[in-house]
């Protein structure tokens, strides 16, 4: 899923460090929002024979995994908004942030697919949201760049 964003760049040749944290960033959210999409379809992947993470390693495991992605995605968060200037969008970084924290404390009491289900779709607005937020990066400080 990550591949159009870094392809992009390639082509049009913007080799940016900055453009690698909010794709570091990207990376980690898409993965747990993969890892929670599989927690949520865990019986009928039981029932497929499916061999994904929670189906593998246990329910346990993967909510380990999905706390130890959502502590990694503090590494681009504070680097983009305290060595970047992003701009506004430091603001969308604060709220996902928050909202991987309270994602971490529901993940821990979820056993449903119900409980799974809402936290695929913070992860989902989260994605979205940083689509739309990306107009709020300082254009003057892309422009004087380049």
């Amino acid at each position: 899923m990550i591949t159009p964003f870094f392809a992009i760049f390639i082509y049009y040749q913007n080799f940016d460090t900055v453009i690698f944290f909010h794709a570091m960033f990207l990376f980690l959210i898409i993965s747990m929002k993969e890892l929670t999409k599989d927690l949520e379809n865990i019986k009928g992947d039981l029932a497929q024979n499916y061999h994904t993470i929670p189906v593998v390693y246990g329910e346990r495991f993967s909510k380990a995994m999905l706390s130890i992605l959502a502590v990694l995605t503090l590494i681009p968060t504070i680097l983009l908004v305290c060595y970047f200037d992003v701009g506004h969008m430091d603001y969308f970084f604060y709220i996902s942030t928050f909202l991987l924290f309270v994602m971490i404390l529901l993940l821990w009491k979820s056993s449903t697919r119900i409980h799974y289900l809402i936290l695929h779709n913070v992860l989902k607005i989260i994605i979205v949201s940083g689509v739309f937020c990306v107009v709020l990066i300082n254009v003057d400080v892309v422009l004087n760049r380049i």
